[in-house]
């Protein structure tokens, strides 16, 4: 059965646009493809046919999507041929590390009538200017709702039996690395970090159920906020790296210090506080059992979800502007041009296979 993964590497979040975007694929790769180009230049559709020829093929792939339009795709992962397609153009930049050796630069710039653009000219920089604007409100939001939530967080810890906490830690972790490793060590042991869902203009967005599906053992960590359940996650996370386990982070989309779920792939194992946990077969860890609820600020949460809002309404904001730009730059592309790339980036994939 084909593995398909769906994920974002790059966060629209309190400390503004959050890229991680360094960890599509490791040094170690057989090839990267850096995609440069403008808007509605077909490099999103590009990425998604040589995907579905892929899993054609037979092939795992990661879908990589974009965070100020979900539908898109930022970047492409093909595992087992350590292949990745990526779209290196702001805000997402990416840059060749081995230039001409392992990473190839593709401009599909190249493909733009610029004397038919220039008729767009006016309507281009009015409309970069106003997502400039949106994107700056969303992010002042979503820096307002971490204000919030830090004080929910000191509000609800004051009520919360850390003491126990930590001895349910300690019995977790044991339990946890109490399993025999399934996968043969990696030389190098991979850290890799990235999001599982993300603020977007339609709300939030959430793959979390096409990475869980594909984990045998789950661990699912209910509490309220400030209980620690980052805090958990992130111990467990640290005793996999002494170990010397090859580990997924998945970052919380609005506060990405904070940790969300956490995949050890040589014990094929899952902790997560995402509640699409509870979807799957797992066992619940509740902190809930050390909190006493009644301190809970029930104004504070509602501020919260409202700055969320807010921001998000300014996110929809921007991509209503970034459509203004698809529309202008659309009409002035060869697509045939496209086209014949994403054969010849095809044809040479295909050379590895074997």
């Amino acid at each position: 059965m084909v593995e398909i993964r769906r994920m974002f590497f790059g966060g629209n979040t309190a400390n503004g646009f959050y890229s991680l975007h360094d960890n599509i694929i490791g040094l170690n790769r057989n090839r990267l493809f850096i995609l440069k180009g403008m808007p509605g230049g077909g490099k999103s559709s590009l990425m998604k046919k040589i995907a579905e020829h892929m899993i054609e093929e037979g092939f795992d792939i990661e879908y990589h999507h974009c965070p100020s339009d979900a539908e898109s795709i930022d970047s492409i992962f093909i595992n087992k041929l350590n292949i990745a397609i990526a779209d290196g153009t702001f805000p997402h930049v990416i840059d060749p590390t081995y230039p001409g050796l392992i990473d190839k630069l593709i401009d599909l710039g190249r493909f733009i009538d610029s004397e038919k653009l220039m008729m767009s000219k006016e309507e281009i920089i009015k409309a970069k200017k106003n997502n400039k604007i949106a994107y700056r409100r969303a992010f002042a939001y979503f820096k307002s709702a971490k204000i919030i939530y830090e004080e929910i967080v000191q509000n609800n810890k004051i009520s919360v039996d850390f003491s126990k906490i930590n001895y349910i830690t300690r019995q977790l972790t044991e339990e946890v690395f109490s399993k025999e490793v399934e996968y043969h060590k990696e030389i190098s042991p991979t850290e890799r970090h990235m999001f599982s869902n993300a603020n977007t203009p339609v709300g939030f967005i959430d793959y979390t159920e096409t990475i869980l599906k594909w984990i045998p053992t789950i661990y699912y960590i209910e509490g309220e906020i400030g209980t620690g359940k980052s805090t958990l996650i992130k111990r467990i996370m640290e005793e996999s790296k002494i170990r010397g386990y090859s580990v997924e982070i998945y970052h919380n989309s609005t506060i990405p210090e904070k940790i969300e779920t956490l995949i050890i792939k040589d014990i094929n194992t899952c902790i997560t506080s995402n509640k699409l946990g509870l979807d799957f077969p797992h066992k619940k860890i509740n902190l809930n059992e050390y909190f006493n609820e009644k301190v809970k600020n029930d104004k504070d949460y509602e501020v919260y979800n409202l700055l969320i809002d807010n921001a998000i309404s300014n996110l929809k904001t921007a991509r209503k502007n970034h459509e203004i730009l698809e529309k202008c730059y659309k009409p002035t592309v060869d697509y045939d041009g496209v086209n014949k790339v994403k054969e010849e980036i095809l044809e040479e994939i295909l050379t590895y296979v074997n």
